[in-house]
């Protein structure tokens, strides 16, 4: 009998103790935000951004999720001049928002990745803060990350696609800032400050290297060369602009004899 009632206290104490200890936690509010270098706020657009808040201590997780939402307003973000702790966003800029219930100040390492849809140009970046019980980062802008990179898509020739030995084949890709914003001469994002370039390699070895000029179509940079030989080239192909961004892709050409172009099944230069 004994025992019985020892067992029945313990537990009555155990529920005690969670139940205090819920009632304690407070909810604790935290936005974050990801913005471009010399762009705008990469939301929804542009592909998922990966938020993952950390305890600091232990790295269990406390809170995931995606930002979602608009680039924010373009005048505010790059045109007009602030001062130091000038708000940048609005209602609709992207953001990824939660509440963490927490008891004491707590550290917290928050992640974010993507934009998933960039391929080899997702970037992984984190930061740690203190979060305070009921006090958090929810107002204003938030938690801010800048993300540098350049997203680059190769869109000639698409992967292992089929030419013609004496052929000139396009080479094309489309290059943007991390928010997906457009690049254009003469225009916020000029295409004049990017550097576009195709590496073209067979057997490891580079064979040449072609500038991509802006072909008058939003983002879209294009050159041209012709294969001599058969095999297979891998064209690399990388974009820098003058703010220190960067992004790279790569894709593949097969070359093969002409009269054995028709035979095989892929798609042909165009």
């Amino acid at each position: 009998m004994n025992k019985k009632i020892h067992a029945t206290i313990g537990i009555t104490l155990a529920v005690g103790f969670l139940c205090a200890s819920r009632a304690s936690a407070a909810p604790t509010p935290l936005t974050v935000r990801v913005r471009a270098h010399y762009a705008k706020f990469i939301g929804t657009g542009a592909g998922q951004v990966r938020v993952t808040v950390r305890d600091f201590t232990s790295r269990a997780v406390l809170a995931s999720g995606y930002v979602s939402g608009g680039t924010g307003n373009t005048a505010t973000l790059m045109t007009e001049k602030h001062g130091p702790g000038d708000q940048l966003s609005d209602k609709g800029s992207a953001a990824y928002r939660t509440t963490i219930d927490i008891e004491a100040p707590t550290k917290v390492l928050v992640e974010v990745e993507g934009p998933l849809s960039a391929g080899l140009n997702a970037h992984h970046e984190s930061k740690t803060t203190w979060l305070l019980p009921g006090k958090g980062l929810g107002g204003g802008d938030g938690l801010v990350f800048e993300m540098y990179g350049l997203m680059v898509r190769n869109y000639h020739p698409l992967q292992h696609e089929f030419v013609a030995v004496g052929d000139t084949a396009a080479i094309g890709a489309h290059v943007t800032p991390m928010c997906g914003c457009p690049v254009s001469p003469g225009f916020l994002w000029d295409a004049d400050t990017y550097t576009v370039t195709a590496a073209i390699y067979k057997n490891g070895a580079k064979v040449a290297e072609i500038p991509l000029s802006h072909a008058g179509r939003i983002s879209d940079f294009e050159g041209k060369y012709t294969f001599e030989q058969g095999g297979t080239y891998q064209v690399v192909t990388t974009a820098m602009d003058t703010h220190d961004n960067i992004g790279v892709d790569t894709t593949s050409y097969v070359v093969v004899p002409a009269g054995k172009i028709k035979k095989m099944s892929g798609r042909s230069s165009r």
